[in-house]
């Protein structure tokens, strides 16, 4: 694996700035893999382009909801290719997923303007986060929504909401190297820990819940390139 790449190199009173999704996948895309299969979950398999091209569309969709650089967005619903790039996502525009075991804790410990979940989750996540602070607006996206009902002034379906994402994609924002990218369980993991050269098995399994281990081996399979796709 090669080093992360800086968007403005660490100098005398800088820290640099760089954003670790730029290595897992937009990097890739310009070395010419874009065809190549970048994650592989058993539904379908994503190549590094459509990929790349729905985490922008994501990425496009939490701006226009207002998420913002350093927002956190609670990722939890359980490992899939729908919530591999809504973690990507959010990295991507400087957004911090939060993920882990217990949803509830997650949506109510991030005070998240945007909660990632699936249907089946609903009937616990939907009172957690009415239960928030209403100064500011929340919303959820729910990914498989059935059986819930969505109610229409906070959720949206997955597919309507990647679309609508889709006319203004977000472009990559730098960040500092410190800054989070991802909060876990186990801790916080940022963006330069991320991006650098790591030795992990890409192996994901759907259906399991995201952990910072599995986020750092999702970005470490894409950054290692075509035939470590990472694969349920």
């Amino acid at each position: 694996m090669t080093d992360p790449t800086w968007f403005s190199r660490p100098a005398e009173g800088s820290t640099g700035m760089l954003n670790a999704v730029y290595d897992a996948l937009d990097r890739q895309v310009v070395l010419g893999r874009a065809d190549e299969p970048a994650l592989d979950l058993g539904d379908e398999v994503l190549s590094y382009a459509v990929l790349l091209e729905r985490a922008a569309a994501f990425g496009g969709l939490l701006r226009a909801l207002g998420v913002r650089r350093d927002d956190p967005v609670a990722v939890t619903a359980p490992v899939s290719a729908e919530t591999a790039v809504a973690v990507l996502a959010a990295a991507r525009i400087g957004a911090v997923p939060w993920v882990g075991i217990d949803p509830v804790t997650m949506a109510s410990a991030s005070a998240a303007p945007l909660v990632v979940a699936e249907g089946a989750q609903m009937e616990t996540v939907a009172p957690a986060v009415d239960a928030l602070d209403p100064a500011r607006p929340r919303a959820v996206v729910v990914v498989r929504p059935e059986p819930w009902s969505l109610l229409e002034t906070r959720d949206v379906a997955w597919a309507p909401a990647l679309k609508a994402g889709g006319t203004d994609p977000a472009e990559i924002v730098p960040v500092a190297p410190d800054a989070a990218f991802v909060v876990a369980e186990d801790g916080t993991h940022d963006h330069r820990e991320l991006a650098s050269p790591v030795d992990l098995a890409a192996t994901l399994t759907a259906g399991e819940s995201w952990g910072g281990d599995k986020v750092r081996r999702l970005v470490s399979a894409l950054r290692a390139g075509p035939g470590t796709a990472a694969r349920g």
